[in-house]
């Protein structure tokens, strides 16, 4: 059977489904011709045509050859992930179904990368604008990055203080976030990330929410800001023709029970996590930073906080 990356050298993706699908040549000039090493897959539903065109093209222009991962429709989840969201069978959380499909379309991008023995890979969603240089934006990550990294958030500006890690040659800053940005259009997971992420705890959030608790899955969580891959607004959410988002779970018991608002963002292990991933000066200032920007919100104030 032929590698990821054998697959990638021809212009081919591969279909979950079994058997290769046709790709397509970058169409770009001799100098960006280099290969381009980190596998990526990127997340579509059988039915969204549209999207799959529309990220195929995207991928073109930016040179890079993908696999697509057949999404999970609705509640439609695979044996070997229904742990994850059901008890028996009944739903064990308050999420839509739109939001238990993505989440396990991300879960299955993430076993699907361990599965093939791969140090790490791009997962993408269907309606991700990638930019082209996007390649070398990545390379440039991978160089700045330490050991122990597990997960890079590439589609996100903060809204709230970051500490500044590097400058990446060609352009953007390598961060550590004082609050992760939501958002999984676009994001580096490491293997080691993946096998934290697919710990076998039940899920109660939106995929998006839960990487936004690094805490709660041990992940050592970078950015790059400001982002580089943003997602198309003129495309239609498979979530909201699902049934939408659930709006219900603020201020209930479960699942933010360790929560003092309800919000699941704001309990005291974050702040332990982001004392330890800061370190004591930069979380300070980042404290300080955010409660500034927050008073400023509230009074009309100019903000003080700004993009590194």
């Amino acid at each position: 059977m032929s590698t990821a990356a054998e697959i990638a050298s021809r212009g081919g993706a591969v279909d979950l489904r079994g058997g290769t699908i046709p790709f397509f040549e970058p169409q770009v000039g001799p100098s960006r011709e280099c290969q381009f090493s980190v596998p990526t897959f990127y997340i579509n539903r059988d039915c969204d045509e549209d999207r799959r065109a529309a990220i195929e093209l995207e991928l073109r222009t930016a040179g890079i050859a993908a696999e697509r991962i057949r999404a999970v429709e609705g509640l439609a989840v695979p044996e070997d992930l229904r742990a994850y969201f059901f008890d028996a069978e009944r739903l064990s959380s308050a999420l839509k179904p739109g939001e238990v499909g993505c989440y396990a379309s991300h879960l299955k991008a993430l076993k699907t990368m361990i599965e093939r023995g791969l140090e790490y890979a791009l997962i993408l969603e269907d309606d991700a604008v990638l930019p082209r240089d996007l390649r070398r934006v990545i390379d440039d990550v991978l160089a700045c990055l330490p050991h122990s990294w597990d997960l890079v958030h590439l589609c996100g500006d903060p809204r709230r203080a970051v500490k500044p890690v590097r400058r990446l040659k060609h352009r953007g800053t390598l961060v550590r976030y004082s609050r992760v940005p939501s958002g999984t259009v676009g994001y580096l997971i490491s293997r080691g990330g993946a096998r934290k992420f697919l710990a076998p705890i039940k899920r109660s959030w939106p995929v998006d929410t839960d990487f936004r608790r690094p805490w709660l899955f041990g992940l050592e969580t970078y950015g790059v800001a400001p982002k580089i891959i943003d997602h198309s607004d003129s495309l239609p959410s498979p979530i909201q023709s699902m049934g939408g988002r659930a709006r219900a779970r603020r201020g209930l018991p479960r699942p933010s029970f360790h929560s003092w608002t309800g919000n699941p963002l704001h309990c005291p292990e974050g702040v332990y996590y982001n004392f330890r991933a800061l370190g004591p000066l930069s979380w300070a200032r980042c404290s300080l930073e955010n409660a500034y920007a927050r008073a400023a919100g509230m009074l009309g104030l100019k903000r003080l906080v700004g993009q590194p």
